[in-house]
């Protein structure tokens, strides 16, 4: 695939303090990132049999745009829409509304933590990180998971390696690998034109294909 676009510091129980006294300053996954970024990320996951799939990840601000198997999503939390478009074809649809877990960036860039519990410190693309432990839910599936994440001092993740719980086509549970490793991150001066739709792209117009059957 071609990309188109481009806790309060507790001293827990099992931990020892020198530990948390290590970690990157404010790494938090309960929190939203706090810095703008690109991330070239590789996605292992059940939901849509991807192994090692290619995707990218920019924030701008209150601006994300998700660009995976040559579909582009443009969220604007502040607007709560989210629009898609299809570089391939320069083409873009209506926005759609967003409402309840989808304001949250979380749930666009990383992992939606409900628990997150450090367990150790790391180094990742250069940059030190915090080793979570962590239940929640991960990617834009709402997928319940269950595993480690790696997040810089700017609440960016930037691994995730776990096991998702779904429901098959009869309805029976099961549960699958789930990873995302940052390949590439750049940190703070992005470009905003990641995040907004090319003035070459057209709107689709009513009655025409929908994105999701491309």
């Amino acid at each position: 695939m071609i990309l188109s676009h481009g806790m309060k510091h507790l001293c827990w129980a099992v931990i020892p303090c020198a530990v948390l006294a290590a970690q990157p300053v404010s790494a938090n996954p309960l929190q939203q990132p706090t810095a703008n970024y690109v991330a070239d990320v590789e996605l292992t996951r059940e939901s849509d049999h991807a192994v090692r799939m290619p995707a990218r990840y920019a924030l701008v601000g209150r601006k994300i745009s998700v660009d995976y198997n040559g579909l582009v999503k443009l969220i604007d939390l502040d607007k709560k829409q989210v629009e898609p478009m299809i570089p391939r074809v320069k083409t873009y649809w209506k926005p759609e509304p967003l409402s309840d877990a989808a304001l949250d960036g979380r749930y666009w860039v990383g992992v939606q933590a409900e628990k997150a519990e450090p367990v150790g410190t790391d180094t990742i693309l250069g940059r030190p990180v915090t080793k979570y432990r962590v239940t929640g839910f991960v990617f834009d599936t709402r997928t319940p998971f269950e595993g480690d994440v790696w997040t810089t001092a700017e609440n960016i993740v930037v691994k995730v390696e776990g096991i998702g719980k779904g429901q098959d086509e009869k309805g029976q549970p099961f549960t699958a690998p789930v990873k995302l490793t940052t390949v590439q991150l750049a940190v703070g001066n992005v470009d905003p034109a990641l995040v907004t739709i090319p003035p070459t792209f057209v709107r689709a117009v009513a009655g025409t294909v929908s994105y999701k059957d491309d």
